[in-house]
């Protein structure tokens, strides 16, 4: 995470479970991939190729929980939760804009991580973001 101070003990644990969890995502998202173009798998054995990379995403939000409570700062608490609530405007936005451009009969279709990546990069932008607004003055 961003931030314009020395980062916390829970801030570095965060950033430790959440580049795990990241890289089993990414693990699962190019193993289920593969399965399914290889394999071509049918009934539930494709549900659970589907199924497997949202297991790490359910994961991140124990991460982000478990953040939230070790973290002391209520400041950076509130930074955090800002942050994801801003992510999660965004990638539900972008989610329903999708889903209306294939109710209304468009073959444009975003890839499957779409809303993954948009989300992690609405977090990054808006802890920036907050990290240039909240830089003290020259006479501070």
């Amino acid at each position: 995470m961003l931030s314009c101070g020395p980062d916390s003990s829970a801030k570095r644990k965060y950033t430790q479970r959440a580049l795990g969890v990241m890289a089993s995502y990414i693990g699962t998202v190019f193993a289920s991939t593969y399965t399914v173009r290889h394999w071509h798998p049918q009934g539930w054995h494709l549900l659970l190729a589907a199924a497997l990379p949202t297991i790490p995403i359910v994961c991140l939000a124990f991460v982000v929980a478990r953040y939230l409570r070790e973290e002391k700062d209520e400041y950076q608490r509130y930074l955090t939760v800002l942050s994801f609530l801003w992510a999660t405007a965004v990638t539900l936005a972008i989610s329903v804009f999708s889903g209306f451009l294939q109710s209304y009969g468009s073959t444009v279709e975003l890839p499957a991580f779409t809303e993954f990546i948009v989300f992690w990069i609405t977090v990054a932008l808006t802890r920036a973001v907050q990290s240039i607004r909240n830089r003290g003055g020259a006479d501070e």
